[in-house]
């Protein structure tokens, strides 16, 4: 028992030193925190993919994982859901694009933070719809209706994107003088069809009116 006592003072001291010099190396091994806990919601585009090429969806993040869909080499408004995954040298991030939820390579996507005003959708738009035949045309706060040659001018307000699909907005339109207006919503579809022609448009576009009528139609951005 003496023998014990006497060797204490000596070892006490070397405990704290192994103790203190493990500290750093607890921390460290930390790491970052959760893939579950990365950011969400941010606004992304297509980037390093050539143009005639796409960037493909899949369901899981690998590369063999089962395709779910593409996004075309100019492709905006992907929605970061917020998980990543590295696998081997890539990293995967979970999105939204276009109401499809799977995996993409990170390497394939850049930041596309939103302008304030128009919350991702360029107001520059050429719609139109068919039988009956009517246009609508909207640039900035601007808003034209013309139903085959009558044409009544709206005051449109700033869109504002869904809450949970970043390809859909809502907008409304007013003309004080007449008393006219509305509400118009705006889906970024690449596949609306003006039921006469082959050509498909990337815009479909839903708009009702004070006066219970209501038009729907396909859109693309003017040249």
């Amino acid at each position: 028992m003496m023998t014990t006592l006497k060797y204490l003072p000596k070892t006490i001291p070397l405990l704290l030193t192994l103790i203190l010099s493990l500290a750093p190396l607890q921390m460290a091994s930390a790491g970052p925190p959760p893939a579950g806990d990365s950011p969400s919601g941010e606004i992304y585009a297509v980037t390093r993919v050539e143009r005639d090429d796409v960037l493909n969806i899949r369901s899981r993040p690998e590369a063999s994982a089962t395709l779910i869909g593409t996004i075309p080499s100019d492709g905006t408004g992907i929605r970061l859901l917020g998980p990543t995954a590295s696998v081997g040298q890539s990293t995967w991030r979970e999105i939204e694009y276009q109401g499809m939820r799977g995996w993409v390579n990170a390497r394939f996507l850049a930041a596309q933070p939103a302008g304030p005003d128009t919350d991702g959708l360029e107001m520059n738009l050429q719609c139109l719809g068919t039988e009956p035949f009517w246009n609508i045309h909207i640039q900035g706060s601007r808003m034209e209706l013309d139903r085959m040659g009558d044409k009544t001018s709206f005051a449109v307000s700033a869109p504002v994107a869904s809450a949970n699909h970043v390809n859909i907005w809502s907008m409304t339109f007013t003309n004080t003088a007449a008393g006219a207006g509305g509400v118009a919503f705006v889906e970024r579809t690449g596949h609306c069809s003006d039921d006469m022609s082959d050509h498909l448009y990337e815009y479909t576009l839903r708009a009702r009116f004070g006066d219970g009528a209501v038009l729907s139609g396909c859109c693309n951005l003017k040249p």
